[in-house]
């Protein structure tokens, strides 16, 4: 069973329910499949055709999944593309995959407008929205042609029907090819694992351009669950959306449940119909999954995987024993392993390299022979992830053998950066790490040597800014009066360098020092008075530095509508006297 066959089996058994509500609009699965036609039909007329890469520049919409479905009914490759992306990284991908179509929404064409002179293989232009540019073709005058005739997709479940690019180690973004037998296999095994009822309500707001979205939408097909989608997060509206649409089970990052974890609102709302959260893209603390399933009664399920392996290949089990810690076990039709160097495989408790094998491993890197004949070796995709297996078949992670940062669910490779700040030409030299944060999992820091003197923190961070994808701008930034630390033959150590991450250098001089009064001295002029009407709330801060400690701000009603009260606690937790802001 393909993909297109895939929505159709989905769109004739539940015709008539509820498949997208995005916001004020509700989609059933029978309007979704004439919608998914009558596209799939305009394309075709547009020349379109079986293998061509067309690629998806749009936020999170129904449109968005849409776009994918008609794409691969008519056997060509949607290519989705990260909406975080800035124009060097987006032309990159168009030039790298020869992709012939680009269907592109409003706020991304500055985008488009810098790189179309530069892009020979991009043919046509599909714009979402009410601005369409020169030459490019309306998304609404596509649909408003209205051949709903059905599209029977032909496609071969050995054919590719996804392309998602995924940072590299090299430097440059690589091409995950992802075929009909992957999507598929990976949907019925997480379906297999969850063991969920029919036409539960599923909440989306991860991005669609990253495979967990997209997975998780397309697994709902087969049991008929309604999605929830929106944008992005917002923890102002999540337990609103919870009440308002009975949702049952989402899917997050862990820095989504420790903000959930901390936002008093929700006992506004009746959150009776929750049944469990997913986690994964990055490890959850045993902290925040025990203080979640403590507030809220419902499980957490953790899962691991890759793009490489199309979404999940491990997930703790939603009913009996789950191992706090543990990425759980594998999924139905898919084997994982701990082999070591060799190849060999390790017994239990013993650490190696994650090993995954089944239908959803990729087809391989596209136009990357050698870097797919790396990873992909005797059968099994090698995560490059350090792991051990116990005696009951949970996978542990224990390290990381690639050399990547995992920041609030986001991949980054360390050396995409390391080459783009080469280029700066005050800087002769960069190393990039992740460090420890509370929130994001990780963040990116860099240490620089320079070539001139004068170089400074700030300049490093604004030209990441300028040609980086925001999730990619380092966090922190050392400029170092010293050389890195290297091995005999000069090569940089990483491990020593973290801990370098955890403890800054000493400076031979130091700058002026920002207090206290700097820090709340406006924060009074600062506040939305709307924002803040009708709450009383307290909000705790630790400043680091000379005349740091923990301050508390007071948020109260009042004439002035704000009053901003910082007080110190000493080491014996006794209140300082505090100072007044306002």
């Amino acid at each position: 069973m393909n993909l297109g066959t895939y929505l159709d089996t989905a769109v004739a058994r539940y015709t008539d329910l509820p498949y997208l509500q995005f916001y004020d609009q509700t989609l059933t699965y029978g309007e979704f499949g004439k919608q998914v036609n009558i596209l799939a039909n305009s394309l075709k007329d547009m020349g379109f055709q079986k293998g061509d890469f067309i690629h998806v520049l749009v936020q999170n919409s129904p449109q968005t999944l849409m776009v994918y479905f008609a794409i691969i009914k008519i056997g060509a490759v949607a290519g989705p593309v990260n909406g975080w992306w800035k124009a060097p990284e987006v032309e990159y991908l168009l030039n790298d995959s020869k992709g012939r179509g680009l269907i592109i929404e409003g706020q991304y064409l500055p985008i488009l407008e810098e790189v179309k002179g530069k892009c020979p293989h991009l043919e046509k232009v599909i714009a979402i929205g009410e601005e369409k540019p020169e030459g490019a073709i309306a998304f609404a005058d596509l649909m408003a042609a209205g051949d709903a005739t059905p599209v029977t997709c032909d496609a071969d479940m050995e054919d590719i029907a996804y392309i998602f690019y995924t940072s590299g180690t090299t430097g440059n973004p690589k091409g995950v090819l992802l075929s009909h037998r992957n999507i598929v296999a990976d949907a019925n095994g997480i379906n297999a694992a969850l063991n969920t009822d029919e036409n539960k309500t599923f909440l989306c707001f991860l991005p669609l351009f990253h495979v967990n979205a997209m997975l998780t939408c397309t697994s709902s097909l087969e049991k008929g669950h309604q999605i929830v989608l929106r944008k992005q997060f917002s923890a102002s509206e999540f337990w609103e959306v919870v009440d308002k649409f009975k949702v049952n089970f989402w899917s997050a990052v862990p820095a989504v449940y420790q903000i959930l974890l901390t936002d008093p609102t929700r006992q506004k709302y009746d959150l009776s119909s929750l049944e469990f959260g997913i986690c994964g893209a990055a490890p959850l603390t045993e902290e925040t999954m025990t203080r979640f399933q403590d507030t809220f009664g419902i499980p957490i399920v953790e899962g691991y995987g890759l793009t490489e392996g199309t979404c999940v290949s491990t997930i703790n089990p939603r009913d009996g024993v789950r191992k706090i810690g543990s990425i759980g076990l594998a999924l139905p039709g898919q084997e994982v392993v701990i082999l070591d160097e060799e190849g060999n495989e390790q017994p239990p408790n013993e650490r190696g390299e994650i090993c995954i094998k089944g239908d959803n491993v990729m087809k391989g890197y596209f136009n990357k022979p050698e870097a797919t004949a790396e990873t992909l070796l005797d059968g099994y995709l090698r995560t490059g992830d350090v792991g051990i297996k116990d005696e009951d078949g949970y996978i542990f992670i224990v390290d990381r053998k690639k050399d990547m940062i995992i920041r609030g669910g986001e991949n980054i490779y360390p050396k995409e950066i390391d080459n783009f700040l080469a280029t700066h030409p005050k800087i002769q030299e960069v190393a990039t790490v992740g460090v420890p944060d509370d929130t994001m999992g990780e963040e990116v820091k860099v240490f620089v040597i320079p070539l001139e003197d004068d170089l400074t923190e700030e300049d490093v961070i604004d030209f990441c800014k300028q040609n980086l994808a925001t999730f990619k701008v380092p966090r922190y930034v050392e400029i170092l009066e010293d050389d890195f630390p290297r091995s005999p033959i000069g090569k940089v150590l990483k491990k020593e360098l973290r801990q370098w991450g955890l403890t800054p250098r000493p400076k031979t001089t130091s700058g002026p020092q920002a207090t206290v009064a700097d820090i709340f001295g406006t924060m009074e002029s600062r506040v939305n008075p709307d924002g803040v009407a009708g709450i009383t709330a307290n909000y705790g801060y630790i400043i680091t530095g000379s005349g740091g400690g923990e301050w508390t701000v007071c948020v109260a009603e009042h004439d002035r509508l704000f009053i901003g009260q910082a007080q110190s606690r000493g080491g014996d937790g006794s209140l300082g006297q505090g100072g007044q802001f306002f």
